[in-house]
């Protein structure tokens, strides 16, 4: 927010600069456009300096203020061009554009454009007086809309991008993986009539399963060898050795003719 500078007391002695004899000849720089331009009016040059003044009246040339109490700004943009006027004593071609109002917007949009800010010095510039606005009053003259155009100093933008620090690549940074967990194989173990497994020190118990000995005999009777009636019955070949040899079978004598 602006605010109106405080009124200082009349009596208070001011340090004024006054200008010089040169300077109050020529008139200060002289502004491009004027109340008579007709439309299309435009000046193109180099950008010598810019700045931003308040606003004066044109006729007691006291600030401008807003009703709410804000400075009425404007933009002024000196520009070098190659005009020359004689009835000015050493005319050196520079011309005031003033910008103000709606225009201020305008040519906020054209250094987007280009990526500036604002106009800089060195930058290649273009005014033109393209249409008229409307007036805020009956009788009011209509304010009058400009475009503006801005050429970056190529050598200041080469100058930017070279103090720019160069971004290295940062390669790509994958996740770490996680490591492949080899998972512990178990062979199951073969049975084993003692009841011991000496491949990796496991000694199972060595549970004597009940012997169904009429079974095992009557196995035997059928024609069985021991090792047979051992893989039936799931029992170890020696036990089923050892029930046979106390089986002694009964012999029925010779078979009858017929």
């Amino acid at each position: 927010m602006f605010a109106q500078p405080n009124q200082t007391n009349a009596n208070t002695p001011q340090t004024v600069t006054l200008p010089t004899l040169a300077q109050v000849m020529a008139g200060g720089t002289p502004s491009f456009f004027q109340r008579e331009d007709p439309i299309g009016t435009s000046v193109t040059g180099t950008v010598e300096s810019i700045e931003a003044q308040q606003q004066r009246d044109m006729d007691t040339q006291e600030p401008k203020w807003f009703d709410n109490g804000q400075p009425m700004m404007q933009v002024v943009i000196h520009v070098a061009t190659n005009l020359r006027d004689n009835t000015i004593p050493g005319d050196d071609g520079v011309r005031a554009v003033y910008v103000k109002g709606k225009n201020l917007g305008t040519l906020r949009q054209a250094s987007r454009i280009v990526g500036r800010d604002f106009p800089h010095v060195g930058d290649g510039f273009t005014a033109t007086y393209t249409a008229n606005g409307e007036a805020k009053k009956r009788g009011w003259n209509p304010p009058k809309l400009y475009s503006y155009e801005i050429v970056p100093n190529q050598t200041q933008v080469a100058q930017a991008m070279n103090a720019t620090p160069q971004q290295t690549a940062t390669p790509a940074t994958h996740p770490a993986q996680r490591p492949v967990v080899q998972q512990p194989t178990f062979q199951q173990p073969q049975a084993s009539p003692t009841g011991v497994y000496p491949q990796n020190g496991y000694v199972q118990p060595n549970i004597q399963p009940q012997l169904n000995v009429q079974q095992i005999q009557a196995l035997a009777a059928a024609g069985n060898t021991a090792e047979q009636i051992a893989g039936m019955l799931n029992i170890p070949v020696a036990q089923i050795a050892q029930v046979l040899q106390q089986y002694v079978p009964v012999e029925s004598g010779d078979d009858p003719e017929f």
